[in-house]
């Protein structure tokens, strides 16, 4: 009979995390200080604001294997689509292509399918994120940054270059045949729009300051939801906005 070596077994996890969440910190994506494409959507101003002056982050401690193995299926998907050609060698597929939509706006677009004119984003996740998705269809955020691609790639190829926008979503605890797919038209307004609200944001940051007067954090607009204790800026009671944000009353 072998008998567990409990003591070795904890330190062997506790060494894996550390290595696994130092990496995960240190990874391009965490360091990026810009605000990227997949953000410009989301509803809470001041979430936004905090990210666009690269505001000091309360609520660090989140878990990264969701992330990282997020990262490693986009890594495998890229290989196998930017692998396929049609019978003239031409490729079907752009893969991770970089999109420029403002001057200060800039992305990667994971898949454009050429033929069928179609922006396409994998999104991996988890079991209750699928379920969301199946019932109530694609988030305002994720509609967002998928125009943005598609407007990125139109401003590229011109205009009639982008049909259709897709999300495909990749269960990470399940099987390939558990993929769930939505396509929409592409809506060129409804990204125009979002960089607008975001051009306004940053006229707002301009007009309080929040950096030079700090008590005009509070001034900045939130919008509570049950996801606040998964803010970065997330700081439970918080009655001062320059240290953190209280979020929603009970998502602490």
């Amino acid at each position: 009979m072998f008998t567990p070596l409990g003591d070795d077994a904890s330190n062997l996890a506790d060494r894996i995390k550390d290595v696994v969440n130092n990496r995960s910190a240190n990874a391009p994506r965490s360091q990026q200080k810009r605000i990227g494409l997949s953000e410009v959507g989301e509803i809470c101003v001041r979430k936004t604001s905090y990210k666009l002056l690269d505001w000091e982050k309360t609520n660090p401690a989140t878990d990264p294997w969701a992330s990282i193995s997020g990262v490693a299926i986009h890594a495998w998907l890229a290989e196998a689509f930017d692998d396929l050609y049609d019978g003239e060698e031409n490729k079907l597929y752009l893969v991770e292509h970089p999109v420029n939509v403002t001057d200060e706006l800039a992305g990667t677009a994971d898949l454009f399918d050429i033929e069928r004119k179609m922006v396409i984003d994998h999104k991996c996740v988890g079991a209750t994120s699928m379920r969301s998705r199946k019932k109530d269809g694609i988030t305002h955020q994720q509609r967002i940054q998928i125009n943005l691609y598609g407007l990125g790639i139109e401003r590229e190829f011109g205009e009639g270059s982008v049909d259709k926008v897709a999300l495909a979503f990749y269960p990470l605890g399940g099987r390939l045949d558990g993929l769930h797919t939505i396509v929409e038209p592409y809506n060129r307004q409804m990204a125009l729009d979002a960089i607008a609200r975001l051009q306004d944001t940053q006229v707002l940051l301009w007009q309080l300051d929040p950096e030079g007067t700090p008590k005009n954090w509070d001034l900045i607009p939130t919008t509570p939801s049950k996801s606040c204790s998964y803010c970065p800026w997330f700081l439970p009671f918080s009655k001062d906005g320059s240290k953190g944000c209280p979020g929603e009353v009970n998502a602490a």
